[in-house]
């Protein structure tokens, strides 16, 4: 699923190919995916991309002359297997990769559940094997209720002030979406192996000092995933809008590396299974008592 970093990479990849760009038509394959009425959007222009923790906003306005500026938004939620394509010659769509999922390297695919179309002739894909993500219309921005990490509200004191609060499992606490948003299991299992804290540790038990390191490690591992265009991992669900694969599932420091050595003390991997979600670990350097 992607997670702050791979929306972080979508948006500063599409941005300049969108802004500007005035829809010409929106393509309902499935229903499903798809929330609001298409001409409230068609005709309308782009004037910026936007992220909201895992949400990609593409903020659209039309001005009339016998009426004042409309705008409105449309949001993307990518889920687990959302991907957006984007293509030049959208009745033409061909890339140079094998898109994960369809077989093939044309646009439509068996994936694709929405197409957007500009009047330049260029157009977005929304791909979702899974038909979970969404693409909807709203008057404002849908914003996570959480803290994004990348805004300066993420703070040491306020990783201090929602861990004091509860007894649940740190690595289930940084996952929620509603205190905090944009971590999701890659860069929870990765940022807790760098603060050498146990996936399964009480947030209430954490320290000052390791909640301070927390926060730093968090933030080292999101902006180390930006770097790398994200991560496309094992099921390479994750890709770029031109179709390439993000490169950050080369830098996994515990993420998806059971039963190979610790990076730092040669000890085995493991993992485990909590609230249905896989956490990897290396059981010599992330303690379940304090440091």
């Amino acid at each position: 699923m992607p997670e702050l970093p791979e929306v972080e990479t979508i948006k500063r990849l599409l941005k300049p190919n969108l802004v500007g760009k005035i829809i010409s038509d929106v393509e309902i394959l499935s229903p499903k995916n798809f929330v609001g009425n298409k001409n409230d959007v068609i005709g309308k222009k782009i004037i910026s991309v936007d992220r909201y923790g895992k949400v990609l906003v593409l903020k659209l306005t039309r001005i009339g002359q016998d009426r004042p500026l409309q705008e409105n938004f449309l949001n993307f939620h990518f889920k687990l297997s959302g991907q957006i394509l984007y293509s030049k010659d959208v009745e033409h769509a061909v890339f140079k990769n094998i898109i994960p999922f369809t077989g093939g390297n044309k646009m439509p695919a068996n994936t694709t559940r929405i197409i957007i179309k500009f009047t330049d002739g260029s157009g977005i894909f929304f791909n979702d094997l899974r038909k979970f993500g969404w693409i909807k219309i709203s008057d404002q921005p849908l914003k996570p209720k959480g803290i994004d990490v990348l805004s300066e509200e993420f703070t040491p004191k306020l990783i201090s002030s929602i861990t004091k609060k509860t007894r649940r499992p740190i690595k289930v606490l940084l996952m929620d979406q509603d205190l905090i948003t944009g971590i999701g299991n890659i860069y929870a299992n990765d940022s807790l192996f760098l603060a050498k804290i146990h996936p399964q540790r009480l947030s209430d038990s954490l320290t000052k000092k390791e909640v301070t390191l927390l926060y730093k490690t968090i933030k080292q591992t999101i902006n180390d995933g930006i770097k790398d265009l994200g991560s496309s991992g094992a099921d390479e669900a994750f890709i770029l809008p031109d179709g390439s694969r993000g490169g950050h599932q080369r830098n996994f420091l515990v993420y998806q590396r059971e039963k190979q050595p610790c990076s730092v003390c040669k000890t085995i991997i493991k993992r485990i299974k909590h609230n249905g979600r896989s956490s990897f670990f290396c059981p010599k350097c992330q303690k379940t008592t304090h440091i």
